[in-house]
């Protein structure tokens, strides 16, 4: 039987690029190659291509999505997301092209991306669901900073964070205690985004929860704690090491229900598709929704890859089972 065609993209158009060739190398590892003919697709602003041993390259036909190569023309049964991090994937944008040209993929569609990575945009869609979330002021104009900050001072209690509203990896974030220190704040966040969202501080224990879709079924995985050594789980928490993850959680059996609940039902209503990652902080009794990551790391440190093993499944596997069942329900 001829093996499967799949492009598995990586790079994308923003400072997230180097986390998704992180995440790439290992989602290649993982993907059953007795199966699958599994090419490492680059997308960047000015070319989408393959690259050989020998460093040289072959263009996507944007047209089609079809590979250029020496030997003929390749092309792709299935687009698989699971490396690309920030824009054009993790907006929706290329899913829109996919769709153009009916190609499949993995992970969510156009509306589901664009919602969860528009993180105003995303607060005001989940409100129907009475998910708890922080108070926050959205920031439309690089060159107001001054009236931004007296908005902000009339509308919210300090500490807040300053975060780019289209942007991951925590690039551009940061905490604020002072007023004094809210210019300079919003600026380095300018820097990231046309937009930015300034949300109150919870204080409380950080959580993250994967999802995901399998034979019909929608599932949370085991959460994951995150105890950052930093003042929050920034850059440097998240990719250099300056943080434990704890997974499964420290959490009662009804708090991890609870949480694997509020998981779920911002993956549905958001409509999720294959995978996502569900952040939230633990306030008392209450579980404060943070964001929805629907490209989440996928390195074998990353929280999702944990989480797959505090399940009890191997990781590969997982993938390979994602990757088959998105194939199943084009081929149905």
């Amino acid at each position: 039987m001829d093996k499967i065609n799949i492009a598995l993209l990586t790079g994308g158009f923003s400072a997230e690029s180097n986390i998704s060739l992180l995440s790439a190398h290992k989602v290649y590892e993982w993907i059953d190659k007795s199966i699958y003919n599994v090419w490492l697709i680059h997308i960047t602003i000015e070319d989408w291509f393959y690259t050989f041993d020998d460093g040289s390259v072959a263009s996507i036909n944007k047209n089609d999505f079809s590979l250029n190569m020496p030997t003929g023309k390749v092309n792709f049964q299935l687009a698989a997301f699971f490396p690309l991090h920030g824009p054009p994937a993790e907006d929706g944008k290329i899913q829109g092209y996919f769709d153009m040209i009916n190609i499949p993929y993995t992970g969510c569609g156009v509306l589901a991306s664009a919602i969860s990575f528009d993180k105003a945009a995303c607060k005001v869609f989940l409100e129907k669901t009475e998910v708890a979330m922080a108070k926050s002021v959205l920031c439309i104009d690089k060159n107001l900073v001054a009236n931004h900050v007296l908005e902000i001072s009339s509308h919210l209690l300090l500490p807040v964070f300053v975060k780019p509203n289209k942007n991951g990896s925590s690039y551009g974030v940061t905490k604020v205690h002072k007023l004094e220190e809210l210019e300079t704040a919003l600026q380095k966040a300018f820097n990231f985004d046309d937009e930015v969202i300034v949300e109150e501080f919870i204080a409380g224990r950080e959580f993250s929860c994967g999802v995901y879709e399998l034979e019909g079924k929608t599932v949370a995985l085991p959460p994951t704690e995150i105890i950052s050594q930093t003042d929050f789980f920034d850059y440097e928490a998240k990719y250099l090491g300056k943080s434990n993850e704890v997974t499964p959680a420290d959490l009662t059996k009804e708090q991890t229900l609870e949480i694997q609940h509020w998981s779920k039902k911002v993956f549905i209503a958001l409509g999720c598709k294959t995978l996502s990652r569900i952040d939230f902080i633990l306030n008392g009794s209450t579980f404060y929704f943070l964001e929805a990551n629907t490209t989440p790391g996928m390195t074998n440190e990353s929280l999702v890859p944990q989480q797959v093993r505090a399940a009890g499944m191997n990781v590969a596997w997982f993938i390979n089972s994602l990757i088959a069942e998105r194939l199943k329900a084009v081929t149905n």
